[in-house]
């Protein structure tokens, strides 16, 4: 059975295969990324599946909870969810979830003995904001190169404004570790600098004090990289995705670029075949993706 097509064994026939490569993802939007944009080749050989219509709170435990059906079943599976996961986990929220080292992070597998991936940023989309794919995109709108959107100087712009992103992502991580309800995702998406951070302050209603221990913590990513293009990839693993990207498209319609207004919400298919024909898909989730595909077609030739 080595080799064949598993969307060509009909739906009940690959429910009943055992052996059949099944992927979970959190929402259609990670499947349409991961499967159709970043592993297209293998659409054959692993069937990439959403859990949900939507990206919804909770999609990362279905994911989870579809693995250990199938496990129970004695049918093989395996899930990719976002790092956020270990946010709201009691159990990691404290360790792993603050992890900076790669290596430490990727090999210490804390779901379903290794069979779900945990992303190494926050989120899916935290993947499309490579300033090179930026680049493309930005480039693409305006039908030509711009010095004003170069790799450099769009890594430049984040690492200008980084105190901001930083502050809104404390949004996230000091109201999951408290217990606080969310603030909305476009919070404060008008204040900048010092205001910002007094907003958040308040909303939080949190001292000065905890507010530079969290966003210390979180700037700690950074590894002190003065680089700015490397230290944006480091850094953007631990920013809140859906809540810095809103403030990126602000800074790419700022008054000095007001001939390029996009969003990037609606842009992420486009960013992640950027993504892709750049080749910067995390080296981590492919070589995962590739060793779950050799184990599990190593298995099917003894077979």
């Amino acid at each position: 059975m080595s080799g064949t097509s598993f969307k060509a064994l009909g739906n009940k026939v690959y429910e009943e295969y055992t052996d059949g490569i099944k992927v979970y993802l959190e929402s259609t939007d990670d499947e349409y990324i991961v499967g159709r944009k970043w592993f297209p080749h293998l659409k054959d050989k692993i069937s990439f599946e959403s859990v949900s219509d939507v990206r919804a709170n909770g999609g990362c435990q279905l994911v989870r909870k579809k693995v250990k059906e199938s496990k129970a079943n004695n049918k093989k599976s395996f899930g990719i969810v976002d790092r956020d996961i270990l946010l709201a986990d009691p159990l990691f929220r404290d360790s792993l979830w603050w992890q900076i080292d790669n290596d430490i992070f990727t090999s210490t597998k804390p779901y379903e003995e290794g069979d779900i991936f945990v992303l190494h940023y926050w989120e899916l989309e935290n993947y499309l904001l490579h300033p090179k794919a930026l680049e493309s995109l930005l480039s693409d709108k305006k039908l030509a190169k711009n010095s004003a959107f170069s790799e450099s100087t769009i890594a430049g712009l984040l690492f200008q404004h980084e105190n901001d992103l930083v502050a809104v992502t404390l949004l996230s991580t000091i109201s999951a570790q408290q217990a606080l309800d969310q603030a909305p995702i476009g919070f404060g998406l008008d204040n900048f600098g010092d205001e910002l951070t007094e907003k958040v302050r308040n909303k939080l209603h949190i001292s000065m004090k905890v507010s530079e221990i969290e966003r210390q913590k979180i700037k700690n990513f950074a590894e002190d990289e003065s680089n700015a293009l490397i230290r944006w990839n480091k850094l953007s693993r631990i920013l809140d995705g859906k809540r810095i990207i809103q403030r990126i498209d602000r800074l790419f319609s700022g008054k000095d670029r007001a001939d390029c207004k996009v969003s990037l919400t609606s842009e992420r298919g486009a960013l992640a075949g950027y993504i892709a024909s750049h080749k910067l898909i995390e080296p981590n989730l492919v070589k995962w993706i590739e060793s779950i595909y050799n184990s599990t077609n190593s298995a099917l030739s003894r077979g």
